[in-house]
């Protein structure tokens, strides 16, 4: 017996059908409370201000490698990387901050969008 037609059928049957409710698993009752679902709240203040000012930071950098025709990561328009970013070492697996990474290679970056107080 061909085998084509025994795994068309076992897909059919499998595939769930249009308008055919499918039932969520419930949820165990040794599950713990802080596994189910919460409603969203807002973020700390001081984090929103921190991700304010990383945004802040990071369009800056952005205009400064602009103006100066360098690619998002300092490196000249066009430059192509091995892996499709400078930022992952393939070798030890480490990923670098982007910020850091175009601040090692071209300091007076660092200087013109750094946050001053406690910065970079």
């Amino acid at each position: 017996m061909p085998l084509l037609p025994l795994l068309l059928a076992g897909t059919l049957l499998a595939c769930p059908k249009e308008g055919v409710a499918v039932k969520k698993p419930k949820p165990s009752p040794t599950a713990s409370p802080s596994a189910k679902a919460r409603p969203s709240a807002k973020p700390p203040a001081k984090s929103s201000t921190a991700s304010e000012a990383r945004a802040r930071e990071e369009a800056c950098v952005d205009r400064w490698l602009s103006q100066r025709k360098l690619d998002p990561y300092g490196s000249p328009e066009g430059t192509v990387y091995a892996g499709g970013t400078p930022l992952f070492d393939e070798g030890t697996g480490q990923q670098i901050d982007r910020l850091d990474y175009i601040y090692r290679q071209h300091p007076e970056a660092r200087a013109a969008c750094a946050p001053r107080p406690g910065g970079r």
